[in-house]
């Protein structure tokens, strides 16, 4: 029984690694403000709108079932099935079959942590960029240059949280590190003008 943990520990740590490696350039290639067009802009507005929906309102069967069915819920299982089974194994901390139960629940138990966690975690971002259509007013600063024709990005503070926002201006462009007033936020990007005195 020593390989099958060793096996499921491996093979669950690698599928967390490509993930977390695959993840970190889907972000590095989303994060710039440049690359997102009008077309996109709005068809990922409506793509986090679903996602919100599909999260806060799948109670059903179809639900539970994807739950479980999740590949996160599986590596997260692997993990602790592999690393508490190991562990108990090779320092013959017990018998063969009290490790084998012991091994069974914490990773069962590290599958449904990993996953409500995980869930969470989605639920508040969704939460968030559902209220950034609400953004109109706020004051922010220009992180990446905005213009008329030129994508770019700004940060304001929405209910005590920095939230970062695709900007583009009706008139003369703004630098990075001015501050903007918010007009409007359609789709996922905020239509700012240059900060009136007023407010400074």
């Amino acid at each position: 029984m020593g390989l099958v943990y060793l096996f499921s520990l491996v093979v669950g740590l690698g599928i967390l690694l490509v993930q977390i490696v695959s993840g970190g350039k889907g972000d590095a290639d989303g994060g710039d403000g440049h690359d997102a067009g009008e077309g996109g802009g709005k068809d990922l507005a409506k793509d986090v709108s679903g996602k919100a929906l599909a999260t806060t309102g799948g109670t059903g069967a179809s639900d539970l079932v994807a739950f479980f069915l999740s590949l996160r819920f599986w590596v997260f299982t692997l993990l602790g099935f592999g690393m508490s089974g190991s562990l108990l194994h090779f320092f013959a901390l017990a018998g063969p079959v009290v490790i084998f139960v012991l091994a069974a629940g914490s990773g069962l138990s590290s599958g449904l942590f990993a996953q409500l966690a995980f869930r969470f975690v989605s639920q508040g971002s969704a939460s968030t960029s559902a209220d950034v259509t609400h953004a109109g007013g706020s004051v922010g600063r220009v992180l990446v240059p905005v213009g008329k024709d030129k994508v770019g990005k700004i940060r304001i503070v929405l209910k005590g949280q920095s939230v970062d926002l695709l900007a583009r201006s009706d008139g003369e462009d703004i630098a990075r590190g001015d501050h903007v007033l918010v007009e409007d936020v359609e789709g996922d990007v905020a239509r700012v003008s240059r900060r009136p005195s007023e407010l400074a």
